[in-house]
C-alpha cells in the first residue's frame, strides 16, 4: 500500500491574482531596467544625446537581436553585440537608440541650404531653428526617436509604407508612399530620412533612381541600414516575382524577428558606396569603417548641383 503525501497549495482568489499581477510583472519590469541603468555605469556608457540634448546613460538591451535573426544571418558573437547597441543603447529621456542619435548628428553638421553646420547642439534645438524650418524635409517610415521632434518642421513630409495602399494615398491622415514610385514631383526635398529601409525594397535600383529625382540639386539623402562585416559585396536575398510572390536566392531573412517581420532583399556589402556612386550620387560614410565592434554607420548621399538623371 502506497502512502501519498499531500502538498500544500494556497489557494488565491481570483480577484487577488488580478491585483497581484500587474505588481508582479511591474516588479520584472523594474528589475531589467535597474540592470540596463547597472551595466550603463559599468560600462560607461553616459553621454549627451544629440536628438533630445540631454546628459545621461545610454541603456544596451542585447536581446533586440532575435536567436533566429542572429542564426539566419551568420554573423559572429561579437557582431551581434555591436549590431544590438546599434537598435538599442537608448536614451532614457527621449528613447532615440544609437542609430537615430547618429543619424541625429550628421544632421547637426550638414550644410544645408548653402548655409554653415548648425550651431544647434541637439535635434530638438535644430528643428526649431530657422535654417531647419525652411528645408523640405521628406521621412519615408518614421525614424523611432526622430520622430517627434522632425514632425515640428513646417515642410515635413512623412509617409509610411502599406501594401495594400496605392502610391500617394491618405490613410487615417497618414500619406502612403512606395520607395520605388513615389508621387512627389521632382526636385520636391532637400533632406530624405530613412532608417532601416532600403533592406527590404524589392527593386533597389528603381529606389535609388526615385530618391535622385525627388531630391533638388545640392540635397542629401542621410539613411541607415544594415551593414555586416565580412559582406564584399552587395547580393540579393530574394526577389518579387511577376505575380507577387516572393523567391528566395539566399537563406530567408526578416526584420526583425529573423523568420517574421519584413522580408530582406538586398544583403549590403562593403561595396555600397559604389552601387551609390553609380546611381548618380556623392557619398560620404559616416562613423566608418564597418567593424565588428561598431555596425552603426550613417550614409550621406547628395544629388550634385550639376546632376545628370543616372540611366
Amino acid at each position: 500500500m502506497q502512502s501519498s503525501v499531500e502538498v500544500f497549495r494556497p489557494v488565491i482568489p481570483s480577484r487577488l491574482k488580478r491585483l497581484l499581477l500587474p505588481l508582479w510583472n511591474g516588479g520584472h519590469q523594474l528589475a531589467w531596467r535597474a540592470g540596463e541603468y547597472a551595466g550603463a555605469i559599468r560600462h560607461r556608457r553616459f553621454d549627451r544625446c544629440a536628438v533630445c540634448g540631454r546628459w545621461g546613460p545610454k541603456l544596451y538591451r542585447r536581446w533586440v537581436i532575435r536567436p533566429e535573426l542572429e542564426r539566419r544571418s551568420g554573423v559572429s558573437p561579437l557582431a551581434v553585440e555591436a549590431w544590438a547597441r546599434k537598435e538599442s543603447c537608448d536614451c532614457p529621456f527621449c528613447g532615440a537608440k544609437l542609430r537615430a542619435r547618429r543619424i541625429a548628428e550628421v544632421l547637426l553638421s550638414l550644410d544645408l541650404l548653402g548655409d554653415p553646420p548648425s550651431p544647434a547642439r541637439s535635434l530638438r534645438d535644430w528643428v526649431a531653428s530657422p535654417r531647419a524650418r525652411a528645408l523640405r524635409v521628406a521621412e519615408v517610415n518614421e525614424i523611432e526617436g526622430l520622430h517627434t521632434f522632425l514632425l515640428q518642421l513646417p515642410h515635413l513630409s512623412y509617409s509610411e509604407f502599406r501594401d495594400d495602399a496605392a502610391p500617394g494615398e491618405v490613410i487615417a491622415g497618414i500619406r502612403c508612399e512606395h520607395l520605388e514610385r513615389l508621387t512627389y514631383a521632382d526636385a520636391s526635398f532637400d533632406l530624405i530620412l530613412t532608417s532601416e529601409t532600403l533592406e527590404h525594397i524589392p527593386d533597389l535600383t528603381a529606389a535609388l533612381s526615385e530618391i535622385h529625382r525627388v531630391l533638388r540639386p545640392g540635397g542629401r539623402h542621410v539613411f541607415t541600414v544594415p551593414l555586416l562585416p565580412g559582406v564584399p559585396k552587395t547580393f540579393a536575398r530574394a526577389r518579387l516575382r511577376p505575380d507577387g510572390t516572393i523567391e528566395h536566392l539566399a537563406t530567408p531573412v526578416a526584420h526583425p524577428g529573423g523568420d517574421w517581420g519584413y522580408p530582406v532583399f538586398s544583403e549590403f556589402g562593403a561595396d555600397l558606396p559604389e552601387i551609390l556612386l553609380n546611381a548618380g550620387f556623392e557619398v560620404d560614410l559616416m562613423f566608418g569603417p564597418v567593424r565588428n565592434d561598431d555596425l552603426c554607420q550613417v550614409i550621406i548621399c547628395r544629388k550634385p548641383r550639376e546632376s545628370i538623371i543616372p540611366k
